[in-house]
């Protein structure tokens, strides 16, 4: 077995690290294995796997979910929740950097994808951090940093992607990500008010109650979506594609015939751009079918269950070195990545020792959310250092306390599973 693994992920790391993208990198490292260890994997497999890997119809959710961020992106939504958020902490010290996180929090509500809310968020915040003196770097850091909510507050793709692989409810992950999310939110604000103290960074005036009032008023359509899509869940009246579907309607009409921000050029734009980036998603699930067929069919699962069955059959310990291998994972790997090829190699252990798989899917999720800011890899970090025009090295610096507020945020999760568990054990049973 240890050859092949050898052959398997050594073909897909070393492609990776030359810059080949991650399905391909996968593509040929399955087309490596299946040459060198012929006829281990039957021809037919080879094009099944391809074809299995998306046989779900719940798939076309990460479509819809893709569209619904970008229509409101485009549509104005993120002006308005940027309005709201600053109204709420503009006037605390440090109150740009606040307004950041709070945004996020709001926006992750909308997107569900850690890119979309920096990209989105990061447009805007960071011109206005640099001009009221933040340094480039920490602008980037923390526009990075918070934009890791996205994928935990509901709507959710890593989620959906752990819940088809994992086979559980994604109505219970949805619920199990947002008191998660919430506290991810308070501890980057915490952190934030520590570093702005101390800095002396500006804070602007009281905007009022009017302006807070008028501020939500004007996002109320947009702070709707979040519960539209736990309700429609919670409530079984429809499946997570159909709720992402109508999601999706709903944002085009508010972006569209309310707001009247987003013209018929902008949604054919929001389509193209969301089913870009919806295909690499779908795409290194594919790949994967054939990558998953040939780590079950060497054992590598029932391998890891027997070891760790063997060294210990505590369920926070195990879930502490899943989410250990999953935070290294993740500084090489990106989260979909990991969700499709790894973590599906844990839950058989997960399930023999009694973990609760809401809260492992919310662990794995954040632990790999937190490879997005920790290099090399740190897709975030280059993302918002590019916006801010500031070196990776004095990003990656400015991250650190925000990371160490994450890793915080994951021992607690892990320790208390009622974090997760509570809400989806009191509103699903």
């Amino acid at each position: 077995m240890i050859g092949e693994l050898i052959v398997l992920f050594g073909v897909m790391l070393t492609g990776l690290f030359i810059g080949v993208p991650v399905f391909l990198s996968m593509a040929a490292a399955g087309a490596a294995y299946t040459i060198v260890f012929w006829p281990k994997v039957p021809t037919a497999i080879v094009a099944q796997g391809f074809v299995q890997g998306l046989d779900s119809y719940n798939f076309t959710a990460i479509v819809f979910f893709f569209l619904v961020g970008e229509v409101m992106n485009q549509g104005g939504i993120s002006q308005r929740l940027l309005r709201f958020a600053r109204a709420l902490v503009g006037h605390v010290r440090g109150g740009l950097s606040h307004v950041n996180i709070l945004a996020s929090m709001v926006f992750a509500g909308v997107s569900g994808s850690a890119a979309a809310d920096a990209a989105a968020i990061g447009s805007v915040m960071i011109p206005a951090m640099k001009k009221e003196g933040y340094p480039p770097g920490y602008a980037a850091a923390v526009t990075a940093a918070s934009a890791t909510i996205g994928p935990i507050i509901p709507p959710s793709i890593p989620l959906v992607v752990f819940g088809l692989f994992a086979l559980t409810s994604i109505g219970k992950l949805f619920l199990g990500g947002v008191i998660p999310g919430v506290l991810m939110g308070v501890f980057l604000l915490v952190a934030s008010y520590i570093i702005s103290r101390r800095r002396n960074y500006p804070a602007s005036d009281w905007a009022g109650w009017s302006e807070i009032f008028s501020a939500a008023g004007s996002s109320l359509l947009a702070l709707v979506m979040p519960v539209l899509v736990v309700f429609g869940l919670v409530s079984g009246v429809a499946t997570v594609t159909e709720i992402g579907a109508i999601a999706a309607v709903y944002a085009i009409i508010v972006s569209m015939l309310v707001y009247r921000e987003l013209s018929l050029s902008g949604l054919w734009g929001a389509i193209i751009k969301a089913g870009a980036d919806a295909t690499k998603v779908l795409a290194i699930i594919s790949i994967a079918g054939l990558f998953i067929w040939i780590v079950a069919n060497m054992g590598l699962a029932r391998a890891i269950a027997t070891w760790i069955g063997g060294q210990t059959g505590d369920p926070l310990l195990v879930l502490a070195i899943f989410a250990a291998v999953l935070l290294i994972a993740g500084t090489i790997l990106e989260p979909v990545t990991i969700l499709v090829v790894i973590v599906p190699l844990m839950i058989p252990t997960a399930n023999s020792v009694g973990i609760d798989l809401t809260q492992f899917g919310v662990v794995a999720v954040l632990a790999t959310l937190i490879g997005l800011v920790t290099p090399p890899v740190g897709f975030l970090i280059y993302l918002t250092g590019a916006q801010a025009e500031a070196s990776v090295i004095s990003v990656i610096r400015e991250l650190v306390p925000f990371i160490f507020a994450l890793l915080l945020l994951l021992a607690a999760i892990i320790i208390f599973p009622p974090l997760t568990t509570y809400l989806p054990n009191l509103l699903l049973g």
